[in-house]
C-alpha cells in the first residue's frame, strides 16, 4: 500500500517514534457517531448515510504534520486536493443533523499516520499523494484495542 509506506518513511525521517496506525486502520473520519453508541443511533446514522448521494472522486495528500492533541497525532493533509473530502463530509453531516445529531463544525480532514506524544513536527509539505474515494464507511473504533470494525459502506457512483 502505498500509503503505509510513505507513512513508514514520513516517519522515520521525522523521528515520529511512537505507535503507527496499521494500514487496516489508515482512514478519513468524515463524522463521529460517538463511542460505543447505542444501537438506536448507529440505526439513525445509517439512514443518515442513505440520503447521502456522490460521485467517486479523485484526493490528494500533500503536507504533513503533528497536531496538536497531547498523543501527538502525525498526519497527512490536503489542501485544495481534499476539497471533495470535505464537500462528502459536509452533505454527510448536514444529513446527521437532520436525524438528530450535532455535527462539530471544524473540519479538517486528514489520515493519521502514528502517534508521538514528544515529537512535534510542524507542517511541511510533501510530494502529492492522491487516491481515489469511491466509498464511505460507518466504523466502529475499539478503543485502546487498536481495531476498527465496519458496520456498513456506501458507495460512490462512479
Amino acid at each position: 500500500m502505498r500509503i503505509r509506506r510513505l507513512a513508514e518513511r514520513l516517519l522515520a525521517d521525522c523521528g515520529v517514534m511512537g505507535k503507527g496506525t496499521g494500514a487496516e486502520r489508515l482512514h478519513i473520519t468524515l463524522e463521529l457517531v460517538g463511542h460505543d453508541a447505542a444501537a438506536h443511533l448507529v440505526e439513525a446514522a445509517c439512514r443518515a448515510a442513505d440520503t447521502v448521494h456522490r460521485a467517486a472522486f479523485d484526493a490528494c495528500f500533500d503536507a504533513a504534520m503533528t497536531f496538536a492533541a497531547p498523543s501527538g497525532p502525525f498526519v497527512l493533509l490536503g489542501s485544495d486536493g481534499l476539497d471533495r473530502v470535505r464537500e462528502l463530509r459536509t452533505a454527510l453531516a448536514i444529513a446527521m443533523a437532520e436525524h438528530g445529531f450535532s455535527p462539530v463544525r471544524n473540519y479538517e480532514p486528514h489520515m493519521t499516520l502514528g502517534y508521538d506524544a514528544h515529537r512535534r513536527v510542524p507542517r511541511f509539505s510533501i510530494e502529492p499523494l492522491g487516491f481515489r474515494a469511491a466509498e464511505f464507511s460507518l466504523v466502529k473504533s475499539h478503543i485502546g484495542f487498536s481495531r476498527h470494525e465496519v458496520i456498513r459502506t456506501w458507495s460512490l457512483a462512479e
